[in-house]
């Protein structure tokens, strides 16, 4: 553990325990001539959050502000998460083949998949996937398994870009035709510009909410007989949004307890209709009784590449992510409903806030639609503003162009609870770098 609290019955403990009858007694060999005759003058008690907080503001090396987002977020990690995690029971401990020694990490499991199944709105939920691009390209396999027939799949333009790449890359070897589905100039909403009959017909209709720009989804145009996989890149979304209807629920779990940590790891999600567990990637943990009929937990469903065949496996990627899995139930354990919730609301508070104040600067917001923490901000009347902001440790989003050369001099912008009491000021220091016309 980082920390251990002292309090007057172990302090009286450990006094007790080296011969010393008070505090005083203790530290009489030292000169009262270099003893401090004053308290110390430290500020508190402070929240966690504000302690980090200020902790990271001492730091030199920048930045000192990262407004990025588009995957990843910046959220606090409360630091039980960190000492919990990292004991060795948990950091050992591999997959669970031997249930009656693994106990402890089943019942991680099962938690892990109650959280998920609950806040994507599902029936069941797996044990975890790799990552939120893997977990959607699992989900559109599952949906070819299920509709075999079908031959196209329909995918929202506002999936985010590095999670198309890798459903291309797997479906460079299926017999499957995609088409895009546009997003609308105004709102930043899909546009689905196809019959619903196509829709119903379709292996799939791939969408993200809140999508790669942003944006909130309304499902608008999106045909209720159709077969859709859903993804959510900042899972933070899912404690205040009514859950996007989906036959698969997939996305990242990172908001969860995980930090950033140069990318990755991370962990997916996955959760579906009770209809299509044989279908289920990954593995499913149960409860059963054991030989004395008490209660128990064991792998209910495997069928990864590791327990049965290749040709028969649903899923080849063998990389479940569980400490990552861990850190996620840990962090949802710990806050409960009311601190998730509370963490949501500060989070899109805060994009709401600095949305408008660079609105007032003449830096509007590009789509109409609503969105959560995430947004994307049009910079053309002072494109060079971003540079000067990184020159000075403020990093003011991510530029789209890198993705999407249509977006020039647009930056996607991300904020979360960490950014929720400084939004004032960082509103401020974009205004002091600004050109005014």
């Amino acid at each position: 553990m980082r920390y251990s609290t002292s309090t007057e019955k172990t302090r009286a403990e450990m006094l007790a325990a080296v011969g010393a009858g008070s505090m005083e007694e203790l530290l009489r060999s030292i000169p009262s001539d270099v003893r401090m005759k004053r308290p110390l003058e430290i500020e508190g008690p402070l929240p966690e959050s504000t302690l980090l907080r200020r902790l990271d503001a001492l730091k030199s090396a920048p930045p000192r502000v990262s407004l990025m987002g588009a995957g990843l977020y910046r959220h606090l990690v409360p630091t039980p998460v960190d000492a919990l995690c990292a004991r060795s029971e948990w950091v050992t401990s591999y997959t669970p083949y031997q249930p009656e020694l693994a106990q402890g990490t089943l019942m991680m499991y099962f938690e892990f998949q109650s959280y998920i199944a609950a806040l994507t709105g599902q029936e069941i939920a797996n044990g975890g996937m790799y990552d939120g691009s893997t977990a959607c390209t699992e989900g559109v396999l599952m949906a070819m398994r299920l509709r075999e027939k079908a031959k196209r799949l329909y995918v929202s333009a506002g999936l985010h870009p590095e999670y198309r790449e890798v459903l291309d890359t797997f479906l460079k070897f299926h017999d499957v035709e995609v088409t895009t589905l546009p997003l609308d100039p105004k709102t930043g909403r899909t546009r689905f510009d196809v019959s619903a009959a196509d829709q119903d017909a379709a292996v799939a209709v791939v969408v993200q909410s809140p999508n790669f720009f942003g944006v909130i989804e309304d499902g608008a145009g999106l045909s209720p007989k159709a077969f859709v996989v859903s993804a959510c890149a900042e899972a933070m979304s899912m404690a205040v949004l009514k859950p996007f209807p989906a036959s698969i629920a997939t996305g990242e779990c990172q908001s969860f307890g995980i930090p950033m940590q140069l990318g990755g790891p991370t962990a997916g999600f996955f959760a579906t209709k009770k209809d299509f567990v044989r279908q289920l990637p990954g593995r499913l943990v149960g409860k059963t009784v054991d030989a004395d009929g008490k209660d128990a937990l064991c792998i209910t469903l495997a069928t990864r590449e590791q327990f049965i065949r290749r040709e028969k496996a649903t899923s080849n990627i063998c990389t479940a992510s569980g400490l990552m899995c861990l850190r996620a139930t840990t962090y949802l354990s710990l806050m409960g409903r009311d601190g998730v919730r509370d963490v949501a609301v500060k989070s899109a508070k805060a994009a709401q806030g600095f949305a408008k104040g660079l609105a007032a600067m003449g830096f509007p917001t590009v789509f109409s639609g609503a969105f959560f923490n995430e947004f994307v901000v049009d910079m053309s009347k002072d494109p060079e503003l971003p540079a000067r902001l990184e020159k000075a440790g403020f990093l003011l989003g991510i530029p789209l162009d890198r993705w999407f050369p249509e977006h020039a001099n647009r930056r996607l912008v991300a904020l979360t609870e960490y950014d929720y009491p400084n939004v004032p000021a960082l509103v401020e220091e974009v205004k002091s770098h600004a050109r005014h016309s």
